[in-house]
């Protein structure tokens, strides 16, 4: 996967990210995957096209329907009843005509041969069972996996490399009992927005090599605490 653009207007775009040159064409020239597209995720693909990624792939099933508007950056009257991965090149579209943006409608466990390629997969997903299967895929193929999770007005962000995501969550071995974790159903916007921006720095903290939370770690908040941030360890 390769941008187009032209390298003129790039550098305009984005020559106030305090990056150096050869940092910024490291962002510019990695593939990142982005699993779901509703809050967190789109949050997350937003923070990703401003910081000058050129080359993506998203998967999402879904439609954009009302009751995403309070928390979702895609959801918009142009956009209503839109599958969110056509939402998603639109909007990339109109920020860097240059990027290159492969769509997936489905995500599984069989998606690991769509995921190849990318050099890390960032977690917009809202349920445990995906998060798992993303979880797996990319430790299979060596690549980190950002995990990001927001409800209410909390929210979870870590980084997972070899650390297993089972071990951190204390999940079942029986796999059918994922499906009786509840979906997150409710979350305001401003925890969508913070824990997809929170997973998309670290996602690039971890490209670049600087510093990043590396599971068991993680970066916890409560918008409605009095301390709203705070670091601690996963299980």
């Amino acid at each position: 996967m390769k941008g187009t653009s032209n390298p003129d207007l790039y550098g305009e775009k984005f020559v106030r990210n305090p990056l150096t040159k050869a940092q910024q064409a490291k962002v510019r020239k990695a593939v990142f995957a982005i699993v779901g597209l509703g809050g967190t995720g789109g949050f997350i693909l937003e923070n990703l096209l401003r910081m000058g990624v050129e080359n993506l792939i998203v998967f999402d099933h879904d439609r954009f329907e009302l009751s995403n508007f309070n928390r979702q950056p895609l959801a918009t009257a142009d956009f209503l009843d839109m599958p969110k991965v056509h939402a998603a090149v639109a909007r990339a579209k109109a920020i860097n005509k240059g990027i290159d943006i492969t769509t997936h409608e489905e995500f599984g466990e069989g998606s690991g041969p769509a995921i190849k390629g990318a050099g890390i997969v960032l977690d917009g997903t809202d349920n445990v069972k995906s998060k798992l299967i993303l979880s797996r895929i990319a430790r299979a193929q060596k690549i980190p996996y950002v995990f990001c999770s927001a409800q209410g007005s909390r929210g979870i962000v870590s980084v997972f490399t070899s650390y297993r995501f089972e071990k951190a969550f204390s999940l079942p071995e029986d796999e059918d009992a994922l499906a009786r974790y509840q979906m997150c159903q409710s979350v305001i916007c401003p925890a969508a927005s913070l824990a997809g921006t929170l997973a998309a720095s670290q996602a690039v903290s971890a490209l670049l090599g600087m510093p990043y939370a590396k599971a068991p770690d993680a970066i916890f908040f409560d918008l409605f605490r009095k301390d709203v941030f705070w670091r601690g360890k996963l299980g």
